[in-house]
């Protein structure tokens, strides 16, 4: 500090240890009253893992730490996440210093909801062409923006998305042969409608 000022150092320090001890209250409750979430995934108790002529093999028991909602403090986006890796989101902070989570949900803040589907979501037009191609079914439906969905493809189903991209790539070069195909043949029937034109004349 400079000079002059150092009978606050002992304030200060004090106001920043107060501020410390008030966040890891906040977090505390916010890891305490954190809202229970479904476990993610359709594995239960008692499901058939494998299958054999001798032996079938079953689920027994499903143990995990547990799943929770957390909340965007800016968007109020809601999101499940395994109740171990809670604390490290819970202090996650953005730039000017808040928090970018919490357990509560935030209020006088409403969500942005989209309505684009994924592509392979079970209403998706092709979804009987994605079943033959052994592609999962995705239930995510809010996508705000074609890049929001565009992203997830990439990032959640990456073996799908180049599969229907190699697809589209190989479409449109088909259609570019047949318009160029058709161009040839037009410049054709005009070449040989003026030779013709020029023979009668």
């Amino acid at each position: 500090m400079e000079e002059g000022f150092e009978h606050l150092r002992p304030h200060v320090q004090e106001a920043e240890e107060y501020i410390m001890a008030q966040d890891n209250v906040a977090v505390e409750e916010m890891l305490r009253d954190a809202e229970d979430a479904e476990e993610p995934g359709d594995m239960k108790a008692g499901a058939v893992l494998s299958r054999t002529a001798e032996m079938t093999m079953t689920t027994v028991e499903l143990q995990t730490a547990g799943w929770v909602y957390v909340y965007d403090t800016q968007t109020g986006n809601r999101s499940v996440i395994n109740r171990n890796m809670l604390p490290q989101q819970l202090e996650k902070r953005r730039s000017n210093g808040t928090y970018v989570f919490s357990t509560r949900k935030p209020e006088g803040v409403t969500p942005v909801k989209g309505t684009l589907k994924c592509f392979l979501h079970e209403d998706d037009p092709n979804r009987e062409n994605h079943d033959r191609m052994g592609f999962v079914r995705c239930t995510k439906s809010n996508f705000i923006s074609e890049l929001d969905r565009s992203r997830h493809m990439r990032t959640r189903h990456p073996r799908a998305h180049a599969t229907l991209e190699n697809e589209r790539v190989r479409e449109e070069r088909a259609e570019e042969r047949l318009e160029r195909r058709a161009l040839t043949e037009s410049i054709k029937a005009m070449a040989e409608s003026n030779s013709r034109g020029k023979s009668n004349a």
